[in-house]
Protein backbone atom coordinates (compact mmCIF):
# COMPACT_ATOMS: atom_id res chain seq x y z
CA UNK A 1 0.00 0.00 0.00
CA UNK A 2 1.34 3.35 -1.00
CA UNK A 3 2.46 5.65 2.07
CA UNK A 4 -0.76 8.19 2.91
CA UNK A 5 -0.13 11.77 2.01
CA UNK A 6 -2.34 12.97 4.92
CA UNK A 7 -0.59 15.76 7.10
CA UNK A 8 0.02 13.60 10.35
CA UNK A 9 -1.61 15.16 13.42
CA UNK A 10 0.62 17.73 15.53
CA UNK A 11 1.35 16.91 19.14
CA UNK A 12 -0.07 18.32 21.83
CA UNK A 13 2.78 20.35 23.48
CA UNK A 14 2.86 22.16 19.39
CA UNK A 15 -0.70 22.82 19.02
CA UNK A 16 -0.85 24.58 22.13
CA UNK A 17 2.19 26.31 21.29
CA UNK A 18 0.33 26.97 17.90
CA UNK A 19 -2.96 28.85 19.68
CA UNK A 20 -0.77 30.13 21.94
CA UNK A 21 0.93 32.47 19.34
CA UNK A 22 -1.73 32.85 17.17
CA UNK A 23 -3.48 34.30 20.47
CA UNK A 24 -0.75 36.62 20.80
CA UNK A 25 -1.05 37.88 17.54
CA UNK A 26 -4.57 38.58 18.14
CA UNK A 27 -4.40 40.91 21.26
CA UNK A 28 -1.66 42.57 18.67
CA UNK A 29 -4.94 43.00 16.38
CA UNK A 30 -6.66 44.37 18.76
CA UNK A 31 -4.52 47.33 20.07
CA UNK A 32 -2.39 45.38 22.70
CA UNK A 33 1.17 46.33 22.22
CA UNK A 34 2.68 46.78 25.21
CA UNK A 35 5.08 44.03 25.99
CA UNK A 36 5.35 43.78 29.55
CA UNK A 37 1.34 43.24 29.54
CA UNK A 38 1.80 40.51 26.57
CA UNK A 39 4.86 38.85 28.45
CA UNK A 40 2.75 38.44 31.91
CA UNK A 41 -0.44 37.34 29.78
CA UNK A 42 1.95 34.50 27.86
CA UNK A 43 3.70 33.56 31.22
CA UNK A 44 0.01 32.72 33.08
CA UNK A 45 -0.56 29.69 30.87
CA UNK A 46 -4.27 29.56 30.96
CA UNK A 47 -4.88 25.36 30.11
CA UNK A 48 -3.55 25.84 33.68
CA UNK A 49 -7.00 27.53 35.19
CA UNK A 50 -9.71 26.37 33.38
CA UNK A 51 -11.16 22.66 34.33
CA UNK A 52 -10.77 19.53 32.24
CA UNK A 53 -13.61 19.95 30.30
CA UNK A 54 -12.43 23.17 28.83
CA UNK A 55 -9.08 22.68 27.80
CA UNK A 56 -9.86 22.97 24.24
CA UNK A 57 -11.38 26.59 25.12
CA UNK A 58 -8.42 27.73 27.31
CA UNK A 59 -6.26 29.27 24.28
CA UNK A 60 -8.71 30.67 22.26
CA UNK A 61 -10.10 34.20 22.83
CA UNK A 62 -13.49 33.09 24.47
CA UNK A 63 -15.01 33.53 28.49
CA UNK A 64 -14.67 29.95 29.90
CA UNK A 65 -17.21 29.13 32.61
CA UNK A 66 -15.80 28.26 36.39
CA UNK A 67 -17.21 26.74 39.05
CA UNK A 68 -19.81 28.39 41.52
CA UNK A 69 -21.35 29.97 38.32
CA UNK A 70 -18.58 32.27 37.62
CA UNK A 71 -16.88 33.17 34.11
CA UNK A 72 -12.99 33.48 33.55
CA UNK A 73 -12.76 36.68 31.04
CA UNK A 74 -11.29 35.98 27.71
CA UNK A 75 -7.53 36.86 26.96
CA UNK A 76 -8.53 40.15 25.03
CA UNK A 77 -10.87 41.19 27.46
CA UNK A 78 -8.40 40.64 30.56
CA UNK A 79 -5.66 42.17 28.45
CA UNK A 80 -7.75 45.46 27.89
CA UNK A 81 -8.56 45.67 31.95
CA UNK A 82 -4.76 45.50 32.44
CA UNK A 83 -4.07 48.03 29.84
CA UNK A 84 -6.44 50.45 31.70
CA UNK A 85 -4.62 49.66 34.97
CA UNK A 86 -1.42 49.80 34.06
CA UNK A 87 0.63 48.76 36.77
CA UNK A 88 4.01 49.51 37.42
CA UNK A 89 6.76 46.89 38.66
CA UNK A 90 6.75 48.39 42.06
CA UNK A 91 2.68 48.73 42.56
CA UNK A 92 1.20 46.97 45.20
CA UNK A 93 -2.28 45.68 43.75
CA UNK A 94 -5.73 44.37 44.97
CA UNK A 95 -7.87 42.07 42.63
CA UNK A 96 -11.53 41.75 43.84
CA UNK A 97 -12.86 38.83 41.88
CA UNK A 98 -10.33 36.34 41.47
CA UNK A 99 -12.03 33.11 40.25
CA UNK A 100 -9.70 30.75 39.03
CA UNK A 101 -6.13 32.80 39.66
CA UNK A 102 -5.73 33.33 36.28
CA UNK A 103 -5.50 37.51 36.24
CA UNK A 104 -3.68 37.22 39.74
CA UNK A 105 -0.77 35.21 37.37
CA UNK A 106 -0.83 37.82 35.41
CA UNK A 107 -0.57 40.34 37.83
CA UNK A 108 2.13 39.12 39.68
CA UNK A 109 4.06 39.32 36.59
CA UNK A 110 3.41 43.29 36.41
CA UNK A 111 3.93 44.85 40.13
CA UNK A 112 5.36 43.79 43.05
CA UNK A 113 2.43 42.21 45.70
CA UNK A 114 -0.87 41.08 44.71
CA UNK A 115 -3.45 40.68 47.34
CA UNK A 116 -6.61 38.47 45.06
CA UNK A 117 -9.73 38.01 47.06
CA UNK A 118 -13.09 36.29 46.40
CA UNK A 119 -15.98 35.23 48.21
CA UNK A 120 -16.08 31.90 47.13
CA UNK A 121 -14.17 29.49 49.19
CA UNK A 122 -13.53 26.75 46.76
CA UNK A 123 -12.12 29.27 44.00
CA UNK A 124 -9.45 30.46 46.59
CA UNK A 125 -8.34 26.96 47.54
CA UNK A 126 -8.19 26.39 43.84
CA UNK A 127 -6.37 29.57 43.02
CA UNK A 128 -3.61 29.04 45.92
CA UNK A 129 -3.12 25.71 44.40
CA UNK A 130 -2.90 26.23 41.14
CA UNK A 131 -0.44 29.21 41.59
CA UNK A 132 1.94 27.25 44.03
CA UNK A 133 2.43 24.95 41.74
CA UNK A 134 3.38 27.95 38.91
CA UNK A 135 5.90 29.04 41.57
CA UNK A 136 4.11 32.57 42.23
CA UNK A 137 5.44 33.60 44.92
CA UNK A 138 4.01 37.44 45.57
CA UNK A 139 0.09 36.69 45.38
CA UNK A 140 -1.62 36.50 49.07
CA UNK A 141 -5.20 34.33 48.24
CA UNK A 142 -8.10 35.69 50.52
CA UNK A 143 -11.38 35.05 50.97
CA UNK A 144 -13.30 37.58 51.91
CA UNK A 145 -16.14 39.24 50.77
CA UNK A 146 -14.90 42.04 48.26
CA UNK A 147 -17.44 44.61 49.40
CA UNK A 148 -15.92 44.38 53.05
CA UNK A 149 -12.27 45.14 52.43
CA UNK A 150 -10.86 45.60 55.44
CA UNK A 151 -8.87 48.48 55.96
CA UNK A 152 -6.00 45.86 57.63
CA UNK A 153 -5.13 44.96 54.36
CA UNK A 154 -3.49 48.45 54.08
CA UNK A 155 -3.26 50.74 50.81
CA UNK A 156 -2.95 49.67 46.99
CA UNK A 157 -1.36 51.34 44.20
CA UNK A 158 -4.01 49.77 41.94
CA UNK A 159 -7.17 48.05 42.55
CA UNK A 160 -8.54 45.35 39.63
CA UNK A 161 -12.43 45.06 40.00
CA UNK A 162 -14.06 41.69 38.36
CA UNK A 163 -17.75 42.37 38.82
CA UNK A 164 -19.79 45.13 38.21
CA UNK A 165 -20.61 48.11 40.70
CA UNK A 166 -23.71 50.13 40.78
CA UNK A 167 -21.05 52.57 42.16
CA UNK A 168 -17.57 52.06 43.69
CA UNK A 169 -18.52 51.25 47.89
CA UNK A 170 -16.30 53.35 50.44
CA UNK A 171 -14.39 50.61 51.57
CA UNK A 172 -13.09 49.59 48.64
CA UNK A 173 -12.57 53.75 46.89
CA UNK A 174 -10.58 54.04 51.11
CA UNK A 175 -8.11 51.18 50.08
CA UNK A 176 -6.68 53.24 46.88
CA UNK A 177 -3.97 55.33 47.29
CA UNK A 178 -3.32 58.59 46.44
CA UNK A 179 -2.36 58.76 42.74
CA UNK A 180 -3.78 55.14 42.48
CA UNK A 181 -5.81 53.63 39.58
CA UNK A 182 -9.09 51.64 40.15
CA UNK A 183 -10.36 49.65 37.28
CA UNK A 184 -14.35 48.15 37.37
CA UNK A 185 -17.11 47.23 35.48
CA UNK A 186 -19.91 49.80 36.35
CA UNK A 187 -23.68 49.11 35.64
CA UNK A 188 -25.14 52.84 35.05
CA UNK A 189 -29.15 51.06 36.10
CA UNK A 190 -29.64 47.61 37.76
CA UNK A 191 -29.84 45.03 35.00
CA UNK A 192 -28.64 47.86 32.15
CA UNK A 193 -25.43 47.48 29.78
CA UNK A 194 -22.10 47.82 31.53
CA UNK A 195 -19.18 50.21 30.79
CA UNK A 196 -15.39 49.78 32.09
CA UNK A 197 -14.55 52.69 34.26
CA UNK A 198 -10.71 53.42 35.00
CA UNK A 199 -10.82 55.86 38.23
CA UNK A 200 -7.82 57.83 39.00
CA UNK A 201 -7.32 59.43 42.51
CA UNK A 202 -5.05 62.49 42.14
CA UNK A 203 -3.05 63.73 45.13
CA UNK A 204 -5.92 65.45 47.47
CA UNK A 205 -8.85 64.55 45.50
CA UNK A 206 -11.25 62.05 45.34
CA UNK A 207 -12.25 59.68 42.50
CA UNK A 208 -12.31 60.43 38.91
CA UNK A 209 -14.02 58.30 35.91
CA UNK A 210 -13.08 58.02 32.84
CA UNK A 211 -14.93 55.18 30.46
CA UNK A 212 -13.31 52.99 28.71
CA UNK A 213 -16.23 51.89 26.33
CA UNK A 214 -19.18 49.00 26.58
CA UNK A 215 -18.37 46.48 28.68
CA UNK A 216 -19.79 42.73 29.57
CA UNK A 217 -19.64 41.05 33.40
CA UNK A 218 -21.71 39.97 36.03
CA UNK A 219 -22.20 41.70 39.07
CA UNK A 220 -20.08 41.48 42.11
CA UNK A 221 -21.58 39.49 44.76
CA UNK A 222 -22.06 40.12 47.92
CA UNK A 223 -21.36 37.48 51.28
CA UNK A 224 -19.24 35.05 51.66
CA UNK A 225 -19.92 31.15 50.33
CA UNK A 226 -18.52 28.56 52.09
CA UNK A 227 -16.92 25.64 49.95
CA UNK A 228 -19.12 22.04 50.19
Amino acid sequence: MPPSSAVPPLNLAQARAEAKAQLLLRLRARGIADLSLLRALEGAPRENFVGPAYLDLALRDVAVPLPCGQTMESPSELAQMLAALAPKPDSRILEIGGGSGYSAMALSLLGREVVSVDCFEQLVRDARSRLERLGARNVALVWADGFEISPSLGLFDRILVHGALDEVPPNIAGALAEGGVLVAPRRAARDSACELIRYTRPSGEGLRAQTQGPWRAQNLLRGLFAAD
